[in-house]
């Protein structure tokens, strides 16, 4: 009897004990899985280095800096490689920071305004990456938090609340100096998969998200949508002490004869101070880096380079040389197209950019490639 008790007593506390240690253990293992695809995105590797190219004649050989670098997010959900071919890039499974780094380097890239995902579930782990990004290679990244709140569905937006934003900035205050990008636009519009609806520039979401965007001295970078001048308009004039970025060709009609329209842009430009224009719409008026068109093609796109010039220079040196102080140098580049940090593309997309620049008058050069956005940070 005795026996039977001992033998009792100590199956409850094999029960108990077994209770107690399995939640913690499969929190430790939850964790380390965790850990594992933040340490995996900051790992650091040596860059591969390219045979250097002599530079297309007449080509602008100072500083550069990349105003519009996506970077891209680790799994946020159950991940299985597809016989090591993605066609996406992936944080930590096919892509690391360090990547990043070499793709600045292999173009002789100052920095990059760098726009780092956040969202859930992995809202933790994606700031964790910033910090210790920011950590190693500070002087290559501004960052920027982009937090869309399930833009891939019909309920979804393009933002979090005000709430969330805050939280996600008080993880690690002041470590981000922007805010974006935001896309603005209805998505599938531009052509992409169906999702969050169009959200103005006025809209109270957003409305409410400007007092915090100025509180924390964060700079905006919108993707504007179809129709949304005169909301933009309203809100550069109600907060003239944040400056605001934008792009796409939302705003931008083209003519009958194939040529873009640059009316609406120039526009705002010249009525509010408080705004920037990135101009990443280059390479002979073709949006090129897209995830359709191979690597091959991109490289071959760029063989007979001055017919490319002269469509570029067509649309916009005008634009650019009319304002000098507003306008910055881009490529939005880093997710999407698999071969969008491979160093021989980043080294034809960074020459071609520079014999562009090259054609521009002599004062507006430095200012389009890398002073403007100095002079953004150099504000904040």
């Amino acid at each position: 009897m005795v026996k039977k008790i001992v033998w009792v007593i100590v199956a409850v506390i094999l029960v108990a004990g077994i209770a107690f240690v399995m939640p913690r253990m499969k929190e430790r293992v939850e964790t380390r899985s965790t850990d594992k695809w933040v340490e995996a995105a900051v790992a650091s590797k040596d860059c591969d280095t390219l045979e250097k190219r002599e530079p297309y004649p007449n080509s602008y050989q100072g500083d550069l800096i990349d105003a519009h670098i996506h970077i891209s997010s680790i799994p946020d959900g159950p991940f299985r490689k597809s016989d090591g071919r993605e066609e996406r890039i992936i944080l930590g499974a096919n892509t690391t920071m360090s990547d990043y780094v070499c793709m600045l380097e292999s173009g002789n890239i100052k920095m990059a305004f760098a726009f780092f995902p956040v969202w859930e579930p992995i809202i933790d782990e994606s700031l964790l990456i910033v910090k210790e990004t920011m950590e190693k290679y500070g002087e290559r990244f501004v960052p920027f938090i982009m937090p869309p709140y399930h833009d891939d569905r019909a309920d979804g937006f393009p933002t979090v609340t005000v709430e969330e934003l805050k939280e996600m900035l008080g993880a690690y205050p002041g470590m981000f100096a922007g805010y974006g990008e935001i896309g603005l636009y209805e998505r599938g519009d531009n052509g992409g998969p169906k999702g969050s609806l169009a959200l103005p520039p006025d809209s109270p979401r957003l409305q409410a998200i400007y007092p915090i965007v100025r509180e924390n001295n964060l700079v905006i970078y919108f993707h504007l949508g179809r129709g949304q001048q005169e909301s933009f308009e309203k809100i550069l004039s109600e907060n003239p002490d944040i400056n605001f970025i934008w792009h796409g060709d939302q705003l931008i009609p083209y003519e009958e004869e194939g040529r873009q329209n640059l009316k609406h842009i120039d526009d705002i430009l010249s009525r509010h101070k408080n705004v920037y224009y990135e101009v990443d719409e280059l390479y002979g008026d073709v949006w090129i880096i897209r995830p359709d068109v191979s690597k091959e093609k991109v490289l071959a796109h760029f063989a007979d380079y001055e017919v490319l010039l002269e469509k570029d220079l067509g649309t916009w040196k005008n634009f650019i040389e009319g304002h000098p102080d507003q306008v910055l140098w881009g490529t939005d580049r880093g997710i999407g197209a698999p071969w969008s940090l491979d160093l021989e593309v980043g080294e034809a997309l960074t020459r071609y950019s520079r014999a562009f620049i090259g054609r521009l008058a002599p004062e507006v050069q430095e200012k389009y490639a890398h002073k403007n956005a100095e002079k953004l940070l150099g504000e904040r």
